[in-house]
C-alpha cells in the first residue's frame, strides 16, 4: 500500500489519497513520489529512505498538516502548508500555482456577468416538502446537521440556523432548548438530520434530549441511503456494502427503544401532513420524533423499495398556461426543474428533471399544475 515511484529526480512529493492524482497531473514524472496508501502507524523507515538525497520536499495534503508534521519529527524540512493552503478545496490548479506561480492560460471573461448558480436540492428531493414548511415557522431556531439536507439553510427555505458536524444537531438543539428555558424565551426548537447520519452519531444525541426531557423537536429524513456521500448503504437500508441482504434496523422502532413517545413518520411530499405534524410537535411540552420517510430521488429502487414505495417517481407535472398566472409560488419550493418563462411570464416545468414530487402542484394556489405518466 506505501510505495516508492523513483523517477531519479531530486524533488521528491509526500502524498496519500487522491492528493496523489492531483499531483501526478501537475508533476507528471518531473518528480519522484512516495505514495501514502496506508498512514497509521506512520511508515517512518519508508519515509526516511524516500526523503534522504532530495533537494525539495513536497507535502501534498488537504486540511489538516499531519503527514507534514510526521515528516518534520523525524528531521526533514519539507514544502507544505507555508506552500500550499490549508483550507478550501485542493486542485491540480491550485498545486500549480502554488509551486510555478500560475496555472494554464485559459479563455478570459467578465465574471460580473456570470450568474450564480449555489447549490440545491435535486429536483423532487424529499427533503423539499420538510424545509417548505419548516422555513415558515416563527419562533423557531432550527438545528442542523451535515448532509444533503443542509442545503435547507438557503434560500428559498432559510430553515437552518445552526450547523456544526455529523449528528451533533440533536445535542445543540437541547442545549440551546434548555438555555431558552432557562432565560425564559419564546423559542422553540427543531433539529434536523439524515438517517444514516443518525445510525453514526445521531442515536446517542437523542438519548440525551429524551432522558433529559428536552422540548426539541428532532425529525430524522430518512431518505433509505446515505444520499451525500455516495449512495452508500447504513443500517437502516436493510443491505450489506456489497449489496446482500443485511438486518434492517427500523428507525420509528430504535427511537421507542431508546424511550421516545411522541413519533410520527410521515411523507414529506405531502405538504398538509407536514404542516399538520410539525403543528403537533411543536404543541408538545416533551420531546418528540418526526421520521420523514420517503427514498432519495437518485436511489437505484431495490424490489423492496419498489414494494413500500410503489407511486414513487412514476409521473411527472405539467403546468396548465390557460390556468397559470406567473404568480411564482411555485418557485417558492427551490425546484431546479420550475422556471419562469421569459416569453410569457409563466411557470414551466422541466420535463427531463421532473418526477412528479407534487410538491409544486401542492403550492400553486390556482391548480394550474397537474400531472401526467412518465
Amino acid at each position: 500500500m506505501n510505495r516508492i515511484e523513483d523517477n531519479g529526480k531530486k524533488v521528491g512529493v509526500v502524498v496519500s489519497g487522491m492528493c496523489y492524482c492531483y499531483a501526478k497531473e501537475v508533476f507528471g514524472d518531473d518528480v519522484n513520489y512516495l505514495k501514502l496508501g496506508f498512514t497509521y502507524p506512520l511508515p517512518s523507515d519508508l519515509i526516511k529512505k524516500f526523503c534522504t538525497g532530495l533537494d525539495i520536499i513536497y507535502v501534498i495534503e488537504e486540511n489538516d498538516p499531519i503527514l507534514e508534521e510526521e515528516i518534520q519529527r523525524l528531521g526533514f524540512d519539507p514544502k507544505g502548508k507555508n506552500t500550499f493552503p490549508a483550507y478550501d478545496e485542493l486542485t491540480p490548479d491550485v498545486i500549480r500555482k502554488c509551486v510555478f506561480g500560475k496555472t494554464y492560460d485559459s479563455v478570459d471573461y467578465d465574471r460580473t456577468k456570470v450568474v450564480a448558480r449555489p447549490p440545491a436540492l435535486c429536483a423532487g428531493c424529499p427533503h423539499r416538502g420538510l424545509f417548505y414548511e419548516l422555513g415558515k415557522k416563527k419562533n423557531v431556531l432550527i438545528s442542523g446537521d451535515i448532509g444533503c439536507y443542509t442545503l435547507g439553510y438557503a434560500d428559498p427555505y432559510n430553515a437552518m440556523d445552526l450547523n456544526l458536524c455529523m449528528g451533533a444537531s440533536f445535542s445543540m438543539g437541547h442545549g440551546a432548548a434548555k438555555k431558552f428555558e432557562m432565560f425564559h424565551e419564546d423559542m422553540r426548537v427543531v433539529s434536523v438530520l439524515g438517517d444514516s447520519t443518525f445510525f453514526h452519531t445521531g442515536m446517542n444525541s437523542l438519548v440525551e434530549c429524551i432522558y433529559n426531557g428536552s422540548k426539541t423537536v428532532n425529525i430524522i429524513l430518512d431518505n433509505r441511503i446515505t444520499g451525500m456521500t455516495g449512495h452508500q448503504e447504513n443500517p437502516g437500508t436493510g443491505k450489506h456494502a456489497d449489496g446482500s441482504d443485511a438486518t434492517e434496523l427500523d428507525i420509528e422502532t430504535v427511537c421507542r427503544s431508546l424511550g421516545a413517545k411522541n413519533i410520527r413518520t410521515i411523507n414529506p411530499n405531502n405538504l398538509q401532513l407536514v404542516r399538520e405534524t410539525l403543528d403537533w410537535a411543536l404543541s408538545l411540552d416533551e420531546p418528540s420524533v418526526i421520521i420523514t420517510k420517503y427514498p432519495c430521488v437518485l436511489k437505484k429502487f431495490s424490489e423492496e423499495d419498489k414494494a413500500k414505495f410503489p407511486e414513487a417517481y412514476k409521473t411527472k407535472n405539467i403546468v396548465d398556461k390557460d390556468k397559470c398566472i406567473g404568480c411564482k409560488m411555485c418557485l417558492k419550493s427551490g425546484c431546479p426543474a420550475l422556471f419562469l418563462n421569459r416569453d410569457d411570464k409563466k411557470a414551466e416545468i422541466d420535463p427531463l428533471q421532473c418526477v412528479g414530487c407534487d410538491v409544486c402542484q401542492q403550492i400553486c394556489p390556482k391548480n394550474a399544475i397537474g400531472k401526467v405518466e412518465k
